[in-house]
């Protein structure tokens, strides 16, 4: 509004007002705006204190200016009702910009008009910061609001309150800055930054608004296949292809698991096995700087809306701890009166948007643990992803790592590692790309460089189930049952649960790996120490683990040591010493596998864990036949007739068993000696002594 112009009193005593010029149509527009929210709340009395104007700021909102502060009320009053009527004059139905722009959102969203006007007035409050120094002078209540919003956007009190309801879209699409434009009503509608940038553009442009919201999702670097370990893969990808088809309401899939399970791989490999337009939300804006969870979630709603009317459409949103931890009681309830948070989003608003959501969304975490019922029972699908089995673990290491660049003995000790996700080989592959044929052996870097990332990230790496020796042989073990018409029986049918008990080294394990090998099967050896737990609980979940990685595999599931955490209940002290056991048994009444359990204490195993084992057992001490034929076996001058005084020491050892044999001749293998008859007798007969000493050695205090 160019030239300056004196108005009001001519008394010395009374101000001189002018008007000043202001910043285009829009500030024009506003400043109409806030002199009419001015009269209509009977805000002048909150400017004026003592005769003395309280910020000058409210003036060059509404475009006037005075010399100096000393002001009345009435004068006041007086000289915006004469600045309301001039604006009111001059300005018509706007044609402008922002008008154009506001129709093509609005068509995306389906606003009627009321929504319109309500969306021009919140545009104009965002764009004049004055709005605010007005509203922090005058402290509006909700009520002083919305009647300040019927003011100031000249329709009726029910057009307003039935535009700002919660189910309507300029709430729902999360146009807003605040989800609630009542709370902290310093700037009771302002618009989200991105809608605000959209709509004062040269020209509204749908794509680039999306752009800016979020981000399309690059190409799986997986396929649909190298997800078949998890037994809803396929259910998630027929859902999605008919709910596509049907353009269907509330459809929400959520996936949790550890991080590098492949998550968001599995979304992006569906999304493109159903023909759909991924969208991701990214958690990051464009100066690369972390977006809150509120933030994210206004993107989400938002693209909601504009997306709806596109075809085969998808949303990805990862990391929803962002949301549904930052949701009013979704989390653990803080102590004492709950404070106002800016970035909490309405629980109500979430439950809204995941019944209502047009577009299917696929929402990703680390854990569920904590996250509220009322969100869990509005997914209609949610699986948990976890480490692949070995057999797919070997698959994508073969597709990551060719023959060329990694050999097959490490492929093999790396498709061991139980906890090897997709994410973690794609990486490593990505660096030896970078560095082969610069004369590194690939093996180590490889090895190393996956097993550095899984100690970073606290995993536990089970190591390499030990192989049977190459001089195994049923025959030298010594059971009290027929083991040939046991390893029959499993070959028809793989399913039982073995309970292998006695002296140490007498073959338990080894059998068990045998097993394996005629079964052509996969062995996992979990250790006593390996599923105790220093907290309550955890235990329970290592075992549960355990059985789970094993239905995986298909393999045998060994638990070595299981006195460890299997004693009896009834000798308990604890709680957490009941509860384990009964894990145990739960999860062993539910395996339909083979389960070998080993142990040198059976009189110290709970008695029902006992009468649930199928088989129960004793491998007992090497029979004098099988002591002979087990050093003719490994010895390396056993042919030699002049070994005659070893063979009958041998004979009188009653003690020996495998693992004796394959402790001597490790030590031998340390100093380098030749496996010779006499030799080994000699260090069997060592061994046989420590334990014929260990059993004659007094308990308790010896006085001399």
């Amino acid at each position: 509004m160019a030239g300056i112009d004196d108005f009001g009193s001519k008394h010395p005593e009374h101000p001189a007002f002018r008007q000043i010029s202001m910043a285009g149509p829009l500030h024009c527009e506003g400043a109409l705006a806030a002199l009419r929210m001015i009269d209509r709340c009977r805000w002048t009395k909150h400017l004026v204190r003592r005769d003395e104007l309280r910020d000058s700021d409210v003036l060059t909102l509404v475009g006037l200016d005075m010399e100096g502060r000393m002001v009345r009320e009435r004068d006041l009053n007086a000289a915006f009702a004469a600045q309301r009527k001039r604006l009111a004059a001059r300005l018509s139905a706007s044609t402008d910009l922002l008008s154009r722009n506001i129709r093509k959102l609005a068509d995306l969203l389906r606003l009627n008009d009321a929504e319109q006007i309500v969306l021009r007035l919140a545009i104009i409050m965002t764009r004049i910061e004055n709005f605010r120094d007005l509203f922090a002078l005058v402290m509006p209540s909700a009520w002083d609001m919305r009647r300040a919003i019927v003011a100031g956007s000249g329709l009726t009190q029910s057009q307003v309150h039935l535009a700002l309801s919660e189910d309507r879209v300029l709430r729902r699409a999360g146009i807003f800055a605040q989800l609630n434009p009542f709370e902290q009503t310093l700037n009771p509608l302002e618009v989200e930054r991105r809608v605000l940038c959209a709509l004062l553009a040269p020209r509204f442009d749908e794509e680039r608004f999306v752009r800016s919201l979020v981000r399309s999702s690059p190409p799986p670097t997986l396929q649909m296949p190298d997800f078949a370990h998890d037994p809803l893969g396929n259910a998630i990808h027929d859902y999605l292809l008919r709910v596509l088809g049907r353009r269907s309401k509330g459809v929400n899939i959520l996936l949790y698991g550890s991080p590098g399970t492949g998550k968001t791989e599995f979304a992006r490999a569906v999304a493109a096995a159903v023909r759909g337009h991924l969208h991701e939300v990214p958690n990051e804006n464009e100066e690369r700087r972390p977006l809150s969870g509120r933030a994210r979630f206004h993107a989400y709603a938002l693209c909601q809306s504009v997306l709806a009317h596109r075809r085969r459409q998808l949303l990805l949103f990862d990391e929803v701890e962002d949301v549904f931890g930052s949701a009013d009681g979704s989390l653990t309830p803080g102590f004492g009166p709950r404070q106002y948070d800016p970035d909490s989003i309405r629980k109500s608003w979430i439950n809204e948007t995941l019944e209502t959501n047009r577009v299917p969304a696929i929402w990703i975490c680390n854990t569920i643990t904590g996250m509220d019922a009322a969100f869990l029972r509005r997914f209609d699908v949610i699986a948990e992803f976890k480490p692949p089995g070995r057999a797919v673990r070997r698959q994508l290491i073969d597709r990551y790592f060719p023959a060329e660049i990694l050999t097959d003995a490490c492929a093999a000790r790396l498709a061991e590692l139980e906890s090897l996700a997709p994410a973690q080989l794609e990486r490593a592959s990505r660096v030896v790309r970078l560095l082969k044929g610069r004369g590194t052996t690939q093996d180590i870097i490889v090895h190393d460089l996956i097993l550095a990332t899984a100690r970073a990230m606290g995993q536990e790496q089970t190591l390499l189930s030990p192989t049977v020796p190459d001089y195994y042989e049923p025959a030298f073990l010594n059971p009290d049952r027929d083991l040939e018409s046991i390893k029959q029986g499993l070959l028809r049918h793989p399913s039982a649960r073995l309970c292998l008990h006695g002296p140490p080294g007498t073959g338990k394990t080894a059998f068990a790996h045998h097993l394996g090998v005629v079964l052509n099967r996969p062995v996992i050896v979990k250790r006593g120490s390996e599923l105790l737990g220093m907290y309550v609980g955890e235990t329970e979940k290592r075992i549960r683990k355990a059985f789970d990685q094993a239905r995986a595999d298909e393999a045998i599931l060994v638990i070595d040591e299981a006195d460890g955490f299997l004693r009896d209940r009834a000798r308990a002290d604890r709680r957490w010493e009941v509860t384990q056991v009964n894990e145990f048994l739960t999860q062993m009444e539910a395996f339909d596998g083979i389960l070998v359990a080993s142990t040198n204490l059976v009189d110290t195993l709970d008695r029902a864990s006992l009468r649930r084992f199928d088989f129960k057992i004793k491998f007992d001490y090497l029979r004098r036949e099988q002591r002979r034929a087990m050093l003719l076996r490994v010895a390396s001058d056993a042919t030699d007739q002049d070994n005659s005084h070893a063979i009958h020491r041998v004979d009188s050892l009653g003690l020996l068993t495998p693992g004796d044999f394959a402790n001597a001749l490790r030590q031998l293998h340390v100093t380098g000696e030749a496996p010779t008859a006499a030799r080994l007798v000699e260090l069997l007969t060592g061994e046989v002594a420590i334990k014929q000493e260990a059993r004659h050695r007094p308990i308790g205090f010896v006085v001399g």
